[in-house]
């Protein structure tokens, strides 16, 4: 991890699991930053790769390791081509989130 000690306002990680890298991303995030995370899960494995348990998440596993954080919006579950655990969690009070649609 290259940026040690910086803070972010947001960081977004897509289709990649390094589990050691989990409290490293929490701990990156300034007070009111927002970390969005997705990758594969545990069922993944009958649509192809990843197939190896160790780049594939538990379910539920995106909840713990971000436990400490504030969790907007989580899911978890099977699409047609993948199977997919997804977090959006924010540091600090989720009332001074502000969404436009």
């Amino acid at each position: 991890w290259p940026f040690a000690g910086r803070r972010f306002g947001a960081i977004v990680v897509t289709n990649y699991l390094h589990r050691p890298l989990l409290p490293v991303l929490a701990g990156a995030l300034a007070e009111g930053g927002l970390l969005i995370y997705e990758t594969f899960m545990a069922g993944n494995e009958r649509f192809g790769r990843p197939a190896n348990p160790n780049f594939l998440l538990r379910p539920g596993e995106l909840l713990q390791a971000f436990r400490a954080l504030t969790v907007l919006a989580f899911e978890q579950g099977a699409s047609a081509k993948s199977v997919m655990q997804r977090i959006c969690v924010i540091r600090g009070d989720a009332s001074r989130v502000r969404i436009d649609a």
